[in-house]
């Protein structure tokens, strides 16, 4: 009997074998893992050099991370600071977009509103934090004053900016074309505004999680950052390094598994540029 072969079904297993090969070589390959090899290493070397508490290391902090993980203090004190945070970027977002329209929108707000954004653009988180402690304590009103001070002024200027770089000529063709307003602001507004809204939230995000930081260190009794100054309080350079690396862990998770996600689907009609010059 004579057994043929089936060069497809090779030609197909074989495929996915090199398909499978360049996956995993690209995750493995990648300036992403240099970098942080790269920093890893480096720490490393230098606490051995100097070898002195103040750089601790990594087995030192890997087994820090370990017991803050195994004991629930992370989860426990994570879900205080994103309360906070959450609620701060919320009234920040709403705020900001709102100033920001108009600013964009009348030559009149953007003279009301402009010279009150720049100086909050000026003030540091610092001064925010330092402020809200004072005025409302330990309450809840606090972190989130201090948030919607630093994030809203960031906010309004990129929602500014968007209003300002609408195409006039598509407004005026709906309006031509007696387009409905609903339909102008779904497929005209909203379309051209995305990118400076995304941008607006990264930004606002960001600015939101390190100023709650900055009011945890100084007026909470829970959170992330009451635990960094637990740790800087004993001395303990590798308790605050690992409360740090987990706090920025969950913003890299957030930023990679929720915003990048949800902008490759909001902007999924805009081409990608692979390079520019």
């Amino acid at each position: 009997m004579e057994v043929t072969m089936r060069p497809n079904s090779v030609a197909a297993g074989s495929g996915w074998t090199e398909r499978l090969g360049r996956a995993v070589k690209g995750f493995l390959i990648n300036p992403r893992w240099l970098a942080l090899f790269l920093l890893l290493a480096g720490w490393e070397a230098l606490a051995i050099y100097r070898n002195t508490r103040v750089i601790p290391r990594l087995e030192r902090i890997y087994i820090e991370l370990v017991h803050i993980i195994s004991t629930g203090l992370f989860i426990e004190h994570l879900y205080a600071s994103m309360v906070r945070i959450v609620l701060g970027f919320i009234v920040a977002m709403i705020l900001g977009t709102t100033i920001g329209i108009l600013m964009g929108s009348r030559h009149t707000w953007d003279e009301f509103f402009k010279d009150t954004v720049l100086f909050g653009l000026a003030l540091p988180g610092l001064i925010y934090a330092l402020i809200a402690v004072m005025f409302f304590g330990l309450s809840i009103l606090a972190p989130i004053t201090a948030i919607v001070g630093t994030s809203y002024p960031f906010v309004a200027i990129n929602i500014r900016e968007g209003v300002r770089a609408l195409n006039k000529d598509l407004l005026d063709m709906a309006r031509a074309y007696r387009v409905r307003n609903w339909d102008v602001v779904r497929k005209v507004i909203l379309p051209s505004l995305l990118p400076f809204v995304l941008a607006a939230i990264r930004v606002g995000f960001a600015i939101a999680w390190k100023v709650n930081t900055l009011v945890e260190v100084f007026g909470t009794v829970n959170g992330v950052g009451w635990q960094i100054r637990a740790s800087f309080d004993s001395y303990s350079v590798h308790g605050m390094l690992a409360w740090a690396l987990l706090f920025g862990a969950v913003m890299l998770a957030i930023e990679y598994w929720i915003l990048v996600p949800i902008e490759h689907y909001f902007a999924r009609w805009r081409p990608n540029v692979g390079q520019v010059i």
